[in-house]
């Protein structure tokens, strides 16, 4: 299973802090097994069964200190029927640890639905629910996601870009109560991604993406997001390097407003030897407001010698001498206010296609 920390170098172990649990009589049980079993014929079944053993038996949810989880009450689940040919070892090989285990456990046991990509352009419109995603990419394929959620939503996401393929993944995540994305992105040798990550509203929102690179893989990761009320999104993006001459970059930009809170963490993790790497971060959060937090965590872990490497992370409020600068133009103050920010937002919109560029825009034009 992959591991978001790494805990061995060199034959020793690190010990570190535990998250503490909470284990609660409202989880799911055995009932909801069987119903979700009742509706699922092949190989997955008996992984439900396997997985649930280790979500039921091990694991709590998570005490998170940033991102507190008071309040969430887990939804009845209503089961779509599955019979899949899965190749089950895949899966396994894709396991991940994810922002808290409990929750890609959750995805395992408990999907709503299992849906499986391959090449070519595939357009994703998430609800409420559970979802289990399969994508295996042989040449070439584009992923546009969309998410609108009222309430609850828990997402587990297996990529597999095999050699010299490329992905294009869009992914935009609005609203909702209670939202949890865990995906694990693996590229083979001399694959590439393009990502685009847009996450804008809800109570608490949880995102979590971690990429394996390995030798000549590419990859372009840019994260956007908005928060406001008294939300709190809550992303980490880790990308692993495994191989030599791979290349990986990782932008960050987004807005906070009101009492909102958004953590960022940015984890370049290169491995031993990777030479010739290049890694790269940098992220910047728009403050609007006197109450609004920012908490931006970069890291940079290097095993091996001979590689570029960098991280930045910084926030500001609004730059009065930009505004002036704008203001002076004849545009009134609430308008240039509206044009720095759909500046930060300018990239994304400009590479979106009209399946899910209308949604994005309605939120970056509420902004302000």
């Amino acid at each position: 299973m992959e591991k978001t920390l790494v805990l061995e170098h060199d034959g020793e172990k690190a010990v570190v802090w535990e998250t503490p649990q909470i284990f609660s009589e409202n989880d799911y049980g055995y009932d909801v097994l069987e119903k979700a079993l009742e509706k699922t014929e092949g190989p997955l079944k008996e992984w439900r069964r396997k997985k649930f053993l280790e979500y039921y038996k091990e694991w709590g949810f998570p005490k998170w200190k940033r991102c507190s989880l008071d309040g969430m009450v887990l939804p009845e689940l209503s089961f779509n029927h599955v019979d899949l040919d899965v190749d089950i070892s895949l899966l396994e090989k894709l396991d991940f640890e994810g922002s808290h285990r409990k929750f890609v456990l959750l995805g395992d046991a408990f999907f709503t639905d299992f849906k499986i990509y391959g090449d070519g352009k595939h357009l994703i419109r998430s609800e409420d629910g559970v979802e289990n995603v399969l994508v295996i990419v042989e040449k070439e394929a584009e992923i546009h996601r969309i998410s609108k959620v009222r309430r609850f939503r828990n997402t587990v996401m297996r990529i597999l870009v095999k050699r010299n393929a490329t992905l294009k993944f869009i992914n935009v995540d609005l609203s909702g109560d209670f939202t949890f994305d865990n995906a694990f992105i693996v590229l083979e040798e001399g694959a590439k991604l393009s990502m685009r990550d847009f996450r804008a509203f809800g109570h608490r929102k949880v995102g979590y993406v971690l990429v394996k690179k390995s030798k000549l893989s590419e990859t372009d990761m840019r994260s956007y997001f908005y928060q406001n009320g008294t939300g709190i999104t809550d992303l980490l993006y880790l990308m692993r390097f495994e191989g030599e001459e791979a290349k990986g970059r990782l932008k960050g930009n987004g807005v906070v407003d009101g009492f909102g809170k958004i953590v960022f963490r940015g984890i370049l993790d290169v491995k031993r030897g990777s030479k010739n790497i290049v890694a790269e971060e940098a992220e910047h959060t728009l403050i609007l407001s006197p109450e609004a937090r920012m908490e931006a965590i970069p890291s940079l872990w290097v095993d091996e010698n001979e590689v570029t490497a960098s991280h930045s992370a910084s926030s500001s409020s609004l730059d009065e001498n930009q505004l002036f600068y704008i203001m002076s133009r004849g545009i009134d103050e609430a308008e240039a206010k509206k044009l720095i920010v759909r500046g930060i937002f300018s990239d994304l919109l400009d590479e979106l296609e009209e399946s899910v560029k209308g949604d994005v825009e309605d939120v970056v034009n509420q902004i302000v």
